[in-house]
């Protein structure tokens, strides 16, 4: 009799469709590994559980998941077992999220399938120094491009205790939406779900992430930056350019490179607001004059007013603070 395994790869080898919603052509290679900015991730090995005990067995992190903290380390290499196995079965799992540029274990995130419901689930927890870095929003991203992209998995849940704001707040801006509330795993739970297009998932993909300046975070930063609130601006850009691809990914890191030049400035930090300015402006200057819904052009004529006030010795009163003004949509050209 067939493994489960060799059982998916014989039909897959013929063409058919797994039921598990994934359909990946059988000689097209499985990915072992991602990479974002900030973060590498790949499977779980067995001799992580040390590591990753640091996580699991927190009752604080743990404390919206249906099995709460792990009591022992053997609990942990358990776990890690079934994540290995998951990861043999159906060529994705719970991966380990390591920092980039330290090489330390930090947390876990990935894809689960819920055999019971039919789903794919998408889940991601850090370990507590972590928090609040957009981390969960920088690897959450990543793993439903490559679920659309590289699994072709055509619709994606994410399973989240309704006192778990933050996490809520994260899916919410991947574009999920709310289906119900159900009890799941012995949870009460929000149960939200993404779905692909009929194939042109990373077309629909873009299409949510598409710059909005009048909700979520580009209207949070907007009214932040025209209010003076530069590092607060800063801060709810960047959550978006994180999952950002470009043109709009460097377009919004010279609006970032601007709030934060603003903010040095606040600070007394002339040399760090001229050279904050002119990285921005190399960066502005290659876009049309209204772009993303951003008027550009009157925006980089201010950051030369800038410059050249802060360049030269002038008794004179610096420009007025910058605002971004909204493209106008539906006028003549």
């Amino acid at each position: 009799m067939k493994s489960r395994g060799r059982y998916q790869e014989s039909r897959l080898r013929s063409g058919a469709q797994w039921r598990g919603h994934i359909n990946k052509p059988y000689n097209e290679p499985l990915r072992t590994s991602m990479e974002t900015r900030r973060l590498i991730l790949r499977p779980f090995e067995s001799e992580d559980a040390e590591a990753a005990f640091v996580w699991f067995g927190d009752p604080i992190v743990m404390r919206f998941t249906p099995a709460g903290p792990d009591t022992s380390i053997e609990q942990t290499k358990a776990r890690l077992a079934n994540y290995q196995v998951h990861q043999t079965e159906h060529g994705f799992s719970k991966w380990i999220v390591l920092d980039r540029h330290l090489g330390r274990p930090i947390g876990d995130s990935g894809l689960l399938v819920l055999q019971e419901n039919g789903w794919v689930d998408l889940g991601f927890r850090f370990a507590q120094p972590y928090w609040g870095k957009g981390l969960a929003t920088e690897v959450a991203s990543a793993w439903v491009r490559a679920a659309f992209d590289d699994f072709h998995i055509g619709r994606l849940t994410a399973i989240v205790h309704p006192e778990n704001l933050a996490s809520i707040r994260i899916v919410e801006k991947l574009g999920f939406l709310t289906e119900r509330q159900d009890t799941i795993i012995g949870m009460k739970s929000n149960v939200f779900s993404l779905r692909a297009n009929d194939g042109e998932t990373d077309s629909c993909f873009h299409h949510r992430m598409s710059l909005d300046w009048t909700r979520g975070d580009l209207h949070e930063g907007l009214r932040c930056f025209h209010s003076g609130a530069f590092f607060e601006a800063h801060e709810h850009w960047e959550s978006v350019w994180l999952m950002a691809e470009e043109p709009e990914k460097t377009f919004l890191q010279g609006l970032i490179q601007v709030a934060a030049a603003f903010h040095h400035f606040q600070r007394g930090n002339c040399a760090g607001t001229i050279s904050l300015l002119r990285s921005a402006l190399r960066r502005l200057d290659g876009y049309a004059p209204a772009f993303a819904g951003i008027a550009v052009e009157p925006l980089c004529t201010t950051i030369r007013l800038w410059l050249e006030a802060l360049e030269t010795v002038s008794q004179s009163p610096p420009p007025p603070l910058p605002q971004l003004q909204l493209e106008e949509r539906g006028s003549p050209p």
